[in-house]
């Protein structure tokens, strides 16, 4: 009979290190485990494994070269543990890489692949015929695929989540790239149960790209775990430096160039604010970014490197501020950085460098923060200036967020309850 308190799960980068569309799926899957159900996983050969009694785990690797090669490098960053016969599959695979990019076979980002794997492997797990109904979320489409796959062959329910969409405005490497993601989200969406985005924007775009499949189109914030380890250190301002902190990556248009301007032209015209304020970057970043950081001819700009999630959550607990920066381009339209969430959660003001998103910039407003432009260099000063100003008034006005993984599983299950049930589902 099917147990009602069993689910599948497709992610490519469950427990991934150092990766946030892992800290997305794990916070949703612990959730669905603190409901009081099981999970089956299927996850890439670079995660590390899940050892919970409730997390059934399997592995497996992309089958091209390249995707193998991608694999293979996390493996050995983070010293991941594997069967002895998996890790020499990926090891020779990833030495072929090489050679197939000299010929010019490269393709994509090679996770394609993946979803073969993920089949196979799904054949592997304790009786897929139990499971209440199949949750893929991603990251690269071939966990959609597979998932619907099975979905399919096993006629169960399945929710296909994107962390992002895959189609839109400056979403893609080049056209191709934009029409083959295309293709795939409208197979994903024709062939789901019910489709998941991640902001409200982006459900509304989807809705008008597909109207015939609009009524399966939902959105669902998914949200962080509550801030409680006592051990963390909260920090007062101490009327001396304001701490500015950002977490997270910056490449392309995500930048601090709007901010290094704004605090340039500060110090320019009162040089007392090179004691007022340091900002620290934690998180990896593009080369281009580093060298203009590190060119900035005033010493407030601290490069900290990349940490672990933990460690951030420390670190956004010693700021004054944290900072939020959006891509100044339009996919930053329909999308909203995960760790806003976290954000939310430290209780410490966050000033939000948002671009073309009144969502995210009301969902900020409405917890007690600071929202302008990305691109709005006299915007950014003004706000820097009215902090340095009067910076206890500002840091005392924000308020708790209610957005947690355990509010997206219980709108995710109230969905579930709506789709139409399967008649020959029970085995």
């Amino acid at each position: 009979m099917l147990n009602p308190k069993s689910i599948l799960i497709y992610s490519y980068y469950s427990n991934m290190p150092g990766v946030c569309q892992a800290e997305w799926v794990d916070d949703r899957m612990f959730a669905f485990i603190k409901a009081g159900y099981d999970a089956s996983l299927i996850s890439a050969t670079s995660c590390k494994k899940h050892t919970q009694k409730k997390i059934e785990h399997i592995r497996v690797p992309a089958l091209s070269p390249y995707g193998a090669q991608l694999e293979y490098g996390m493996i050995k960053r983070y010293h991941i543990r594997l069967p002895a016969i998996t890790r020499w599959y990926i090891r020779i695979m990833a030495s072929l890489a090489p050679f197939f990019e000299k010929i010019k076979l490269k393709s994509g980002e090679g996770r394609w692949t993946w979803v073969i794997a993920a089949l196979v492997a799904s054949f592997k797990l304790r009786s897929i015929r139990n499971k209440e109904f199949i949750f893929s979320t991603g990251g690269p489409p071939s966990a959609h695929l597979a998932g619907i796959l099975i979905a399919k062959i096993f006629r169960k329910k399945i929710i296909c989540e994107f962390q992002d969409p895959l189609s839109g405005k400056d979403i893609g490497r080049n056209r191709l790239s934009q029409a083959g993601l295309r293709f795939f989200e409208k197979i994903i969406i024709k062939h789901a149960d019910c489709t998941l985005y991640c902001t409200k924007n982006a459900m509304l775009y989807a809705r008008g790209q597909y109207r015939r499949h609009a009524h399966k189109i939902h959105f669902v914030y998914p949200g962080s775990h509550k801030i409680t380890n006592d051990a963390t250190t909260i920090a007062d301002y101490t009327g001396k430096k304001i701490r500015i902190t950002y977490l997270g990556s910056l490449y392309q248009t995500r930048n601090m160039d709007s901010m290094m301007k704004a605090i340039g032209e500060m110090i320019i015209e009162d040089k007392s604010v090179l004691e007022k304020i340091e900002v620290h970057i934690y998180g990896n970043m593009n080369p281009d970014i580093k060298e203009r950081i590190e060119s900035f001819p005033f010493p407030v700009l601290h490069i900290q490197g990349f940490v672990d999630r933990e460690t951030a959550i420390r670190k956004a607990m010693e700021a004054d501020i944290l900072l939020l920066i959006q891509n100044t381009d339009d996919r930053s339209i329909t999308t909203i950085p995960f760790k806003t969430y976290d954000y939310l959660h430290t209780g410490k003001l966050v000033l939000g460098l948002v671009y073309k998103n009144e969502e995210l910039g009301q969902m900020l407003l409405k917890y007690g923060h600071i929202v302008c432009q990305a691109d709005d260099v006299p915007a950014i000063k003004k706000n820097l200036l009215q902090l340095l100003s009067d910076p206890a008034r500002h840091f005392m006005g924000t308020k708790p967020s209610d957005l947690t993984p355990d509010l997206a599983v219980s709108e995710m299950l109230n969905l579930l309850d709506k789709l139409p049930f399967l008649p020959d589902q029970v085995v």
